[in-house]
Protein backbone atom coordinates (compact mmCIF):
# COMPACT_ATOMS: atom_id res chain seq x y z
CA UNK A 1 0.00 0.00 0.00
CA UNK A 2 1.31 3.40 -1.31
CA UNK A 3 2.33 5.83 1.70
CA UNK A 4 -0.95 7.79 3.18
CA UNK A 5 -2.28 11.03 1.70
CA UNK A 6 1.16 11.52 -0.16
CA UNK A 7 0.87 14.81 -1.25
CA UNK A 8 2.73 15.33 -4.80
CA UNK A 9 3.82 12.80 -7.66
CA UNK A 10 7.15 14.24 -8.31
CA UNK A 11 8.88 12.21 -10.26
CA UNK A 12 6.65 12.88 -13.45
CA UNK A 13 8.18 16.53 -12.88
CA UNK A 14 11.29 15.73 -13.03
CA UNK A 15 10.84 13.57 -16.07
CA UNK A 16 8.82 16.21 -18.16
CA UNK A 17 11.41 19.36 -17.12
CA UNK A 18 14.20 17.59 -18.35
CA UNK A 19 12.09 16.38 -21.61
CA UNK A 20 10.80 20.05 -22.18
CA UNK A 21 13.61 22.93 -22.99
CA UNK A 22 10.92 24.63 -25.24
CA UNK A 23 11.11 28.14 -22.95
CA UNK A 24 14.43 29.13 -22.36
CA UNK A 25 16.83 31.95 -21.23
CA UNK A 26 17.78 33.66 -24.12
CA UNK A 27 19.63 36.82 -22.59
CA UNK A 28 23.63 36.71 -23.30
CA UNK A 29 25.79 35.19 -20.98
CA UNK A 30 27.34 38.13 -19.41
CA UNK A 31 24.09 39.90 -18.88
CA UNK A 32 22.83 36.33 -17.55
CA UNK A 33 25.80 35.79 -15.10
CA UNK A 34 25.42 39.60 -13.36
CA UNK A 35 21.64 38.65 -12.97
CA UNK A 36 22.41 35.78 -11.10
CA UNK A 37 25.04 37.25 -9.27
CA UNK A 38 22.94 40.16 -7.60
CA UNK A 39 20.08 37.72 -6.89
CA UNK A 40 22.14 35.57 -4.92
CA UNK A 41 22.71 38.61 -3.16
CA UNK A 42 19.22 38.96 -2.43
CA UNK A 43 19.01 35.60 -1.58
CA UNK A 44 21.75 35.92 1.13
CA UNK A 45 19.11 38.59 2.73
CA UNK A 46 16.53 36.03 2.95
CA UNK A 47 18.18 33.28 4.92
CA UNK A 48 17.08 34.72 8.63
CA UNK A 49 13.45 34.23 7.44
CA UNK A 50 13.30 30.70 7.13
CA UNK A 51 14.46 27.55 9.38
CA UNK A 52 16.56 24.84 7.89
CA UNK A 53 15.20 21.59 7.17
CA UNK A 54 14.01 19.25 9.88
CA UNK A 55 12.84 15.67 9.26
CA UNK A 56 10.60 14.74 11.88
CA UNK A 57 8.89 10.67 11.79
CA UNK A 58 6.44 10.07 8.56
CA UNK A 59 7.54 13.42 6.63
CA UNK A 60 8.12 13.42 2.86
CA UNK A 61 12.09 12.86 2.80
CA UNK A 62 12.08 9.94 5.48
CA UNK A 63 10.81 7.98 2.25
CA UNK A 64 11.58 9.72 -0.51
CA UNK A 65 15.64 11.16 -0.54
CA UNK A 66 15.85 14.07 -2.81
CA UNK A 67 18.95 16.66 -3.35
CA UNK A 68 17.37 19.33 -3.59
CA UNK A 69 18.08 22.26 -6.39
CA UNK A 70 19.76 25.65 -5.56
CA UNK A 71 19.00 28.90 -7.39
CA UNK A 72 21.39 28.66 -9.61
CA UNK A 73 21.08 25.22 -10.58
CA UNK A 74 17.41 25.92 -11.25
CA UNK A 75 18.79 28.51 -13.96
CA UNK A 76 21.36 25.61 -15.52
CA UNK A 77 18.52 23.16 -15.64
CA UNK A 78 16.91 25.46 -18.39
CA UNK A 79 13.02 25.34 -16.74
CA UNK A 80 10.19 25.62 -18.38
CA UNK A 81 8.91 29.23 -18.24
CA UNK A 82 6.07 31.42 -19.16
CA UNK A 83 6.04 33.04 -22.62
CA UNK A 84 4.94 35.75 -24.24
CA UNK A 85 2.01 33.32 -25.56
CA UNK A 86 1.34 31.42 -22.90
CA UNK A 87 1.78 32.99 -19.68
CA UNK A 88 -2.27 33.12 -18.14
CA UNK A 89 -2.83 30.57 -15.14
CA UNK A 90 -6.10 29.53 -15.36
CA UNK A 91 -7.95 28.55 -12.22
CA UNK A 92 -10.87 25.78 -13.06
CA UNK A 93 -13.47 24.78 -10.07
CA UNK A 94 -15.21 21.41 -11.06
CA UNK A 95 -18.26 20.47 -8.71
CA UNK A 96 -20.67 21.54 -6.34
CA UNK A 97 -18.82 24.25 -3.56
CA UNK A 98 -19.82 25.88 -0.67
CA UNK A 99 -19.76 29.25 -0.15
CA UNK A 100 -16.13 29.22 2.01
CA UNK A 101 -15.06 26.86 -0.23
CA UNK A 102 -15.71 29.40 -3.00
CA UNK A 103 -14.09 32.06 -0.85
CA UNK A 104 -10.86 30.10 -0.94
CA UNK A 105 -10.75 29.63 -4.44
CA UNK A 106 -10.83 33.39 -5.41
CA UNK A 107 -8.65 34.18 -2.63
CA UNK A 108 -6.31 31.27 -3.89
CA UNK A 109 -6.47 33.29 -7.34
CA UNK A 110 -5.37 36.77 -5.92
CA UNK A 111 -2.23 35.13 -4.12
CA UNK A 112 -1.53 33.44 -7.47
CA UNK A 113 -1.35 36.89 -8.86
CA UNK A 114 0.97 38.04 -6.12
CA UNK A 115 3.20 34.51 -5.85
CA UNK A 116 4.27 34.30 -9.40
CA UNK A 117 3.05 37.83 -11.02
CA UNK A 118 1.26 36.37 -14.19
CA UNK A 119 -2.54 37.02 -15.27
CA UNK A 120 -4.88 34.87 -13.41
CA UNK A 121 -8.35 34.08 -14.90
CA UNK A 122 -11.08 32.40 -12.61
CA UNK A 123 -13.60 30.44 -14.63
CA UNK A 124 -16.99 29.71 -13.24
CA UNK A 125 -17.56 26.77 -11.80
CA UNK A 126 -18.65 23.80 -13.85
CA UNK A 127 -20.13 20.06 -12.87
CA UNK A 128 -17.94 16.86 -13.07
CA UNK A 129 -20.20 15.38 -15.60
CA UNK A 130 -20.26 11.37 -16.31
CA UNK A 131 -16.63 10.11 -15.71
CA UNK A 132 -15.83 7.00 -17.33
CA UNK A 133 -16.05 3.39 -15.72
CA UNK A 134 -12.91 2.63 -13.81
CA UNK A 135 -12.51 5.77 -13.15
CA UNK A 136 -14.59 6.17 -9.91
CA UNK A 137 -14.66 4.57 -7.15
CA UNK A 138 -16.79 4.64 -3.25
CA UNK A 139 -14.63 4.33 -0.24
CA UNK A 140 -16.30 4.08 3.33
CA UNK A 141 -18.86 4.87 4.43
CA UNK A 142 -20.24 6.62 1.59
CA UNK A 143 -16.75 8.91 -0.26
CA UNK A 144 -16.98 8.71 -4.10
CA UNK A 145 -13.84 9.47 -5.52
CA UNK A 146 -12.71 10.46 -9.05
CA UNK A 147 -9.03 9.30 -10.05
CA UNK A 148 -6.52 11.80 -11.00
CA UNK A 149 -5.73 10.69 -14.90
CA UNK A 150 -9.24 11.28 -15.53
CA UNK A 151 -8.70 15.20 -14.93
CA UNK A 152 -4.95 14.65 -16.26
CA UNK A 153 -5.97 12.81 -19.73
CA UNK A 154 -9.18 13.20 -20.63
CA UNK A 155 -11.48 16.54 -19.15
CA UNK A 156 -8.91 19.38 -18.69
CA UNK A 157 -6.67 18.94 -21.80
CA UNK A 158 -9.62 19.75 -23.40
CA UNK A 159 -10.27 22.82 -21.30
CA UNK A 160 -6.78 23.81 -22.30
CA UNK A 161 -6.66 27.09 -23.51
CA UNK A 162 -3.71 28.16 -25.90
CA UNK A 163 -2.36 31.32 -23.70
CA UNK A 164 -2.31 28.75 -20.60
CA UNK A 165 1.14 28.70 -19.05
CA UNK A 166 -1.25 26.44 -16.76
CA UNK A 167 -4.59 25.28 -15.79
CA UNK A 168 -5.41 24.49 -11.92
CA UNK A 169 -8.48 22.65 -11.17
CA UNK A 170 -10.15 22.58 -7.63
CA UNK A 171 -12.56 20.05 -7.61
CA UNK A 172 -15.05 19.30 -4.36
CA UNK A 173 -13.93 15.35 -4.80
CA UNK A 174 -11.69 13.19 -3.27
CA UNK A 175 -8.71 12.17 -5.64
CA UNK A 176 -6.72 8.81 -6.02
CA UNK A 177 -4.17 8.60 -8.34
CA UNK A 178 -4.37 4.52 -9.08
CA UNK A 179 -6.08 1.00 -6.91
CA UNK A 180 -2.89 0.54 -4.63
CA UNK A 181 -3.43 4.43 -2.91
CA UNK A 182 -6.02 5.30 -0.59
CA UNK A 183 -6.12 9.29 -1.83
CA UNK A 184 -3.82 11.76 -2.89
CA UNK A 185 -3.93 15.91 -2.60
CA UNK A 186 -3.95 16.44 -6.20
CA UNK A 187 -1.39 15.62 -9.01
CA UNK A 188 -0.57 17.59 -12.16
CA UNK A 189 1.36 17.49 -15.81
CA UNK A 190 3.93 19.82 -16.62
CA UNK A 191 4.39 18.34 -19.92
CA UNK A 192 0.18 18.48 -20.22
CA UNK A 193 0.31 22.13 -18.41
CA UNK A 194 -2.38 20.79 -16.12
CA UNK A 195 -3.37 20.05 -12.48
CA UNK A 196 -6.11 19.11 -10.51
CA UNK A 197 -6.14 19.70 -6.62
CA UNK A 198 -9.19 18.50 -4.14
CA UNK A 199 -10.26 20.32 -1.49
CA UNK A 200 -12.39 17.54 0.20
CA UNK A 201 -9.73 16.87 2.86
CA UNK A 202 -7.65 20.44 3.18
CA UNK A 203 -11.16 21.52 4.99
CA UNK A 204 -10.96 18.95 7.82
CA UNK A 205 -8.68 18.75 11.24
CA UNK A 206 -8.39 15.20 12.99
CA UNK A 207 -12.27 15.15 11.36
CA UNK A 208 -14.02 18.20 12.21
CA UNK A 209 -14.30 21.26 10.12
CA UNK A 210 -11.01 23.15 9.61
CA UNK A 211 -11.09 26.55 10.66
CA UNK A 212 -11.11 29.48 8.00
CA UNK A 213 -7.79 30.27 8.27
CA UNK A 214 -6.28 27.01 7.81
CA UNK A 215 -7.99 26.25 5.23
CA UNK A 216 -6.91 28.95 3.25
CA UNK A 217 -3.72 28.20 4.40
CA UNK A 218 -3.49 24.75 2.94
CA UNK A 219 -5.44 25.61 0.03
CA UNK A 220 -2.53 28.06 -0.80
CA UNK A 221 0.34 26.12 -0.10
CA UNK A 222 -0.87 23.35 -2.31
CA UNK A 223 -1.67 25.42 -5.61
CA UNK A 224 1.48 27.49 -5.30
CA UNK A 225 3.70 24.32 -4.68
CA UNK A 226 2.16 22.64 -7.47
CA UNK A 227 2.35 25.50 -9.73
CA UNK A 228 5.45 26.03 -9.37
CA UNK A 229 6.81 22.22 -10.28
CA UNK A 230 4.98 23.45 -13.43
CA UNK A 231 7.56 26.04 -13.74
CA UNK A 232 9.95 23.19 -13.36
CA UNK A 233 10.83 24.38 -9.76
CA UNK A 234 11.90 21.32 -7.54
CA UNK A 235 11.61 19.93 -4.07
CA UNK A 236 12.90 22.44 -1.96
CA UNK A 237 15.50 20.50 0.81
CA UNK A 238 17.79 23.06 2.44
CA UNK A 239 14.57 24.99 3.92
CA UNK A 240 11.83 24.45 5.19
CA UNK A 241 9.83 26.00 2.40
CA UNK A 242 6.39 26.13 0.74
CA UNK A 243 8.09 24.22 -2.00
CA UNK A 244 9.16 21.58 0.35
CA UNK A 245 7.56 17.77 -0.43
CA UNK A 246 4.98 16.71 2.13
CA UNK A 247 3.86 13.16 3.05
CA UNK A 248 0.75 14.62 5.26
CA UNK A 249 -1.31 17.27 6.49
CA UNK A 250 1.14 17.67 9.59
CA UNK A 251 4.09 18.26 7.31
CA UNK A 252 1.69 20.46 5.19
CA UNK A 253 0.89 22.88 8.10
CA UNK A 254 4.55 23.16 9.31
CA UNK A 255 5.64 24.45 6.06
CA UNK A 256 5.38 28.58 5.66
CA UNK A 257 3.06 30.07 3.16
CA UNK A 258 6.33 31.70 1.08
CA UNK A 259 9.08 30.08 -0.66
CA UNK A 260 12.67 30.27 1.11
CA UNK A 261 15.95 32.60 -0.45
CA UNK A 262 16.59 29.57 -2.98
CA UNK A 263 13.11 29.15 -4.08
CA UNK A 264 11.87 32.70 -4.34
CA UNK A 265 15.20 33.98 -6.38
CA UNK A 266 13.85 31.45 -8.71
CA UNK A 267 10.59 33.18 -9.15
CA UNK A 268 12.49 36.67 -9.39
CA UNK A 269 14.37 35.43 -12.31
CA UNK A 270 12.11 33.10 -13.85
CA UNK A 271 9.28 35.54 -14.01
CA UNK A 272 11.35 38.55 -13.73
CA UNK A 273 9.24 39.43 -10.47
CA UNK A 274 11.21 42.17 -8.60
CA UNK A 275 11.76 40.18 -4.84
CA UNK A 276 10.55 43.80 -2.95
CA UNK A 277 7.70 44.49 -5.43
CA UNK A 278 6.96 40.75 -4.93
CA UNK A 279 6.67 40.81 -1.15
CA UNK A 280 5.17 44.16 -1.16
CA UNK A 281 2.19 42.60 -3.28
CA UNK A 282 2.03 39.24 -1.11
CA UNK A 283 1.85 41.76 2.41
CA UNK A 284 -1.23 43.64 0.36
CA UNK A 285 -3.07 39.98 -0.25
CA UNK A 286 -2.51 39.70 3.99
CA UNK A 287 -3.60 42.96 4.44
CA UNK A 288 -6.94 42.18 3.29
CA UNK A 289 -7.34 38.86 4.35
CA UNK A 290 -7.01 40.74 7.76
CA UNK A 291 -3.74 38.86 9.35
CA UNK A 292 -1.52 41.17 10.23
CA UNK A 293 1.36 38.54 11.27
CA UNK A 294 1.81 37.49 7.45
CA UNK A 295 1.57 41.08 6.55
CA UNK A 296 4.34 42.44 8.98
CA UNK A 297 6.45 39.29 7.67
CA UNK A 298 5.97 40.18 4.08
CA UNK A 299 7.13 43.60 4.64
CA UNK A 300 9.97 42.27 6.98
CA UNK A 301 11.03 40.52 4.05
CA UNK A 302 10.54 43.45 1.10
CA UNK A 303 12.46 46.03 3.43
CA UNK A 304 15.60 43.29 3.72
CA UNK A 305 16.14 43.10 -0.01
CA UNK A 306 14.62 46.97 -0.61
CA UNK A 307 18.08 48.00 -0.65
CA UNK A 308 19.58 45.32 -2.97
CA UNK A 309 20.86 47.45 -6.54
Amino acid sequence: MKQLGTLLLCIMFIACAQADRTATNTAAAPERDKRITELSKEKNLLTGFFKPMAVQDGDWLGSHPEDGETFEGYVESRPTLPTADRKTIYIQPIGKFSGEQHSVIRSTADYMRAFYSLPVVLRDARPLGKVPDGMTRLQYPNNRQIQTNYFIDQLLPELLPRDAAALICFTSFDLYPGDTWNYVFGQASLEKRVGVWSLWRLEKDNGKPAGKDLFLDRTLKVAMHETGHMFSMRHCTKYECLMSGTNHLGETDRRPLDTCPECTMKIVWAMKYPAAERYKNLAEFWRKQGRADEQKQMLEKAQAVGEVK
